[in-house]
């Protein structure tokens, strides 16, 4: 039989009336509540004790049936009739008296399968076990069940209440218990005739369950006399414990129901309309242990501290409530509460060691969900100070103005929400995230409704109960904003974009203060096609910028709260250029220069608006011979705007408040961002140079991410994501291996700081308004990153790469610097965009460029080198081997082979430096080539070069080589300019212009 559910037949809602009235009744007397069988191996002397006992056991047993079956049937069962056809009885009443029933019907089973399981072990006990021993946690459960129910009657004067109805009528006969006293006399020998009807029934009712669990000591006792140090009698004792402190339990359970009787019958009666519940005991009273509460009365229950002050009562609940004995004050004892805290004055210091520990006692027990009742003094009493500092609950906020009315269930300590937990306004908005000393802090999601089915959605870090550090906010109107909050609002570096059409799409992608555009930033109006770079302030264009159209038009000049003044810069997509005065609608008003592409120019006054015809009051001037018709397209933006090193001034400050703050990796999210491993990495699918180094690159940034790194310069060792050859510190290879590691993971600060200026160099030059006057700017803002990187890094590296690369005075090594240590790293993730701006730049000349490739495409090679005037000495004809059907005239792609496939791989990497040793490789082979075919060593002059050279390049057939070069001469180390570097770039860059000649595309090929 289940002891958790003894009354099979038991109807639906009487059991959930016994969950009602008897959830708190499982205590923690033992370790485990299972009613498994222990397996006893009982020697010879307990053998014969217990066949002794269980015999006086079996009789004690059947009594006890009996006396059971008799209060069912001549007690209980009269009384639950009686209660059920009663209409006017009180609800509570009767669904206690039908738990009593049920419990005690549990009780009359467990008796039941005691007596058959004696009687069938009277005589062979050496091979089964005594019931007492092998059933103790389930007949624990029982009885504690049934007292349970029990006392939850004797509170609510169930039995006073029996005593007063009866004495009216009962079963429709009058005076029927006092027609019938033999029935309770049954129950009890010394039963007064003079004692009351509701004093007998309780009795009735308690003493002989309560005596069942007396005689169960006592038999346990008997058994375990003499036999302490048996190991075998192990169960015995165990058992005994179990019941001595059940019969504990059932004391001091019927103690207190009795007072907390008393108190509801001393209360007002709107006040125990207020507080009464069946099951909720009283713990101590003021009225008993006097404290100092002005004007008031203080009551402690097993579920909360009522605090009374004249006709008002506070009530507070036990799991959100912390009591503080105060050593410095001997006399004083402090309760805290959310949102309050009381101090008490008790006189007398062992009344205020008592008040402490209840209070503690019943703290604990409530948070525990277990009753039990140590004794003031008792051994292990000292346990019940162990209470729980920090603790899970839910409360209702009454008088903080900031959560006034809003529900939070989360963890606390000491009255103040702690760590991780919800609240909920209701008006709808909902906090669920970190609480530090009372307020937000930490990470933490805040939605807020915004309208009629439309809500903010913050997924944000706080400090100190306001949004601080970085988030992610959507708004129910469409927009998202991801960057970082200062006192609830956007301040340093941020991205805001809308997609929905109704809110005229945009996206600006750069610095706020106070919740507005303040600093350098990016605007894209999607609405209209155009791109602003520059500065802002208070949301309004402020200070020098540049608008880039769809069309390709773009000017630049001063704004003034998004009206232009003074002169600016108009360059048009057919490379006219126009300086002067004009205004944001490009309404030309002043004086100014116009320069047509041709070379021809107009300066004077113009007074039309660009592209609708041309009104003006000036000079014509005819284009001078010394002018480059190109000048004009090859014009840059940005030489009056911010300069690259101050642009992204928000995400750098972000970084250093990081690297101030210790750098810790708990904090990291919040200073630089939210880490995703499932990033989607743009890529520009129209046109791009792709390279394998490249494309290697960004597959490797994709993939899962490393641990984080060190952080701390204090650290001797290398983490262990890096080689593990740790004394190899030639060239500064190991130092470039560890940066490599930090700039590929995205949980490195590093990586994490590189994937934001990637983001923002890519929302500023890439997309429908890329273009090519831009190149300087882009190009000026990578070094600036790599310089900054490389500063940046040295706070990160372990002791011992630091030592290695420094020089005494403390200074890092010559040889290392940004543009040989970070640039080359970083770049390739630059690389894309950046050489699309190159290539948009040389789009002219390298669409000649291209022309006069194919055009020596036609050629064999000795036409080719006949073509160029090389000198025929110099031609690699041993190099040519003809079939029988092949002509030496028609051989294509055999000369000079190994210098051709030495150049083709300048288009493989992004690193300068790489393309520079591959130039200069591709020299030495052109040289060892020469050296072979003359048999002897020969150092070639400009004039034997550079017709070398051109073949060389027309047949390598580079598809982009302007861009190639100006890329190389823009981002090459400072420090290798000159020399042999800077001649071979300079005769590259003839070989370019040379090929671009019409006189090499246009004429005749030789035959």
């Amino acid at each position: 039989m289940d002891p958790n559910h003894p009354v099979q037949q038991a109807d639906p809602e009487v059991l959930l009336q016994r969950a009602r009235f008897s959830r708190n009744w499982n205590t923690p007397f033992s370790k485990s509540t299972s009613s498994s069988r222990t397996i006893l191996n009982l020697g010879p002397e307990i053998k014969e004790k217990c066949q002794r006992e269980a015999a006086y056991l079996f009789k004690l047993e059947q009594s006890f049936k009996n006396s059971l079956t008799d209060l069912k049937a001549h007690i209980l069962k009269p009384l639950v009739k009686a209660e059920t056809s009663d209409q006017k009885n009180r609800p509570q009443l009767k669904e206690a008296l039908l738990v009593l029933e049920e419990s005690l019907e549990a009780l009359y089973n467990e008796s039941e399968e005691h007596c058959l399981h004696l009687a069938d072990t009277l005589d062979t006990l050496t091979r089964k076990e005594l019931y007492l021993l092998v059933n103790t946690q389930r007949l624990k459960e029982v009885y504690i069940w049934y007292f349970t129910a029990f006392t939850n009657y004797v509170v609510l004067c169930g039995f006073e209440h029996i005593a007063k109805q009866t004495r009216y009528e009962f079963r429709g006969k009058r005076d029927y218990w006092k027609k019938n006293k033999k029935s309770l006399k049954g129950f009890h020998l010394d039963l007064s005739t003079n004692a009351s009807l509701s004093v007998s029934l309780h009795r009735v009712f308690h003493e002989p369950i309560r005596l069942q669990v007396q005689k169960y000591i006592d038999v346990l006792r008997k058994l375990s006399w003499g036999l302490q140090k048996n190991p075998e009698t192990k169960p015995i004792t165990d058992a005994l414990a179990t019941f001595i402190d059940l019969d504990k339990w059932i004391r001091q359970s019927l103690d207190v129901a009795t007072l907390t009787k008393i108190l509801w019958n001393s209360l007002g009666s709107k006040l125990t309309e207020l507080l009464f519940l069946p099951e909720r005991r009283l713990r101590e009273d003021s009225k008993n242990i006097p404290l100092t509460c002005p004007d008031g009365r203080l009551l402690l229950f097993d579920d909360s501290l009522v605090v009374i002050q004249g006709s008002e009562s506070s009530i507070y609940k036990l799991d959100t409530l912390w009591v503080d004995n105060i050593s410095s004050e001997r006399n004083q004892l402090k309760i805290i509460v959310p949102e309050e805290e009381f101090l008490f004055i008790i006189q007398d210091m062992q009344d205020k060691m008592v008040w402490f520990w209840k209070l503690s006692q019943a703290i604990r027990q409530h948070l525990a969900g277990k009753l039990d009742f140590p004794l003031w003094g008792e051994e292990g009493a000292e346990d019940s100070y162990n209470v729980p500092v920090c603790r899970f609950a839910a409360y209702t906020y009454n008088s903080n103005p900031r959560f006034k009315d809003a529900i939070y269930e989360g963890n606390w300590y000491k009255g103040k929400p702690q760590g991780s937990g919800i609240m909920k306004w209701p008006d709808g908005r909902n906090y669920a995230g970190n609480y530090e000393d009372g307020q937000e802090h930490g990470f933490g999601v805040y939605v807020a409704p915004g309208g009629p089915e439309i809500f903010d959605c913050y997924k944000c870090h706080w400090r100190k109960g306001t949004m601080h550090g970085y988030g992610i906010c959507e708004y129910g109107n469409g927009m998202t904003y991801k960057g970082y909050f200062q006192d609830n609002q956007c301040h340093g570096f941020g991205i805001l974009h809308s997609s929905r059409m109704e809110n005229l799409p945009f996206k600006y992608v750069g610095h706020w203060e106070n919740d507005k555009k303040s600093g350098y930033g990016v605007f894209d109006d999607l609405d209209r096609g155009e791109r602003y770079i520059g500065t802002w302030l208070e949301d309004c264009k402020h200070g020098n910028g540049i608008v880039i159209t769809q069309s390709g038009l773009c000017y630049e000049g001063n704004f003034q709260y998004n009206k232009l003044v003074g002169p600016g810069t108009i360059l048009s997509e057919d490379d006219s250029a126009y300086e002067g005065e004009f205004t944001e609608e490009l309404l030309l008003t002043g004086k100014g220069k116009l320069t047509f592409s041709n070379g021809y120019i107009i300066e004077g006054l113009f007074s039309n608006k660009w592209g609708s015809g041309l009104k003006t009051n000036g000079t014509f001037c005819k284009p001078t011979e010394e002018l480059n018709p190109l000048v004009t397209s090859k014009m840059q933006l940005g030489s009056h705007i911010t300069p690259a090193k101050d642009r992204w001034k928000g995400i750098y400050d972000q970084f250093s408040d990081f690297l101030s703050s210790g750098s810790d990796e708990t904090s990291m999210e919040s200073f630089l961002g939210f880490y995703s491993k499932n990033r989607e990495r743009r890529k520009n699918q129209n046109s791009r140079a792709v390279t394998t180094e490249v494309e290697n690159a960004m597959e490797h940034s994709t993939e899962d991410p490393l641990d984080f790194l060190s952080c701390s310069r204090s650290n001797s060792t290398t983490p262990e994501t890096l080689p593990p050859n740790q004394c190899n510190f030639a060239e500064g290879k190991q130092l470039k291996e560890y940066l490599s590691e930090a700039f590929a993971s995205s949980r490195h600060p590093l990586g994490k700081l590189l994937q934001t200026l990637i983001l923002v160099f890519q929302e500023t030059y890439s997309g429908i308004c890329m273009h090519k006057r831009l190149l300087s700017m882009a190009q000026q803002e990578v070094v600036s990153h790599a310089k900054k990187l490389f500063e940046l890094s040295s706070y990160f590296l372990p002791k011992s790469l630091v030592n290695d690369h420094s020089s005494p005075e403390g200074t890092t090594r010559d040889h290392l610097n940004a543009y040989t240590a970070t640039l080359p790293l970083i770049l390739p993730r630059f690389y894309p965009d950046l050489f699309m701006l190159y290539m948009l730049y040389h789009e002219t000349e390298d669409s000649l460029y291209w022309k006069g490739i194919l055009h020596l495409e036609l050629l064999s090679d000795t036409k080719l080198l006949e073509f160029l005037e090389v000198q025929k000495d110099l031609w690699p004809l041993q190099d040519i081997h003809l079939t029988s059907k092949q002509r030496i005239s028609v051989v294509k792609d055999v000369c000079f082979t190994s210098a051709i496939l030495c150049f083709q791989k300048i288009s493989t990497t992004a690193d300068p430096q790489e393309k520079l040793n591959t130039i200069m490789k591709t020299y030495y082979e052109i040289e060892g080539t020469v050296t072979r075919v003359l048999n002897r060593k020969y150092s070639l002059s400009m004039d034997d070069l550079l017709p070398l050279l051109v073949y060389v390049v027309s047949r390598a057939r580079i598809l982009h080589l302007g861009a190639e070069l100006h890329l190389i001469r823009d981002m090459m180390d400072p420090s290798t300019e000159g020399g042999m570097n800077d001649f071979l770039l300079t005769a590259l860059d003839s070989c370019y212009q040379h090929i671009q000649k019409e006189e090499i595309w246009s004429r005749s090929l030789p035959k």
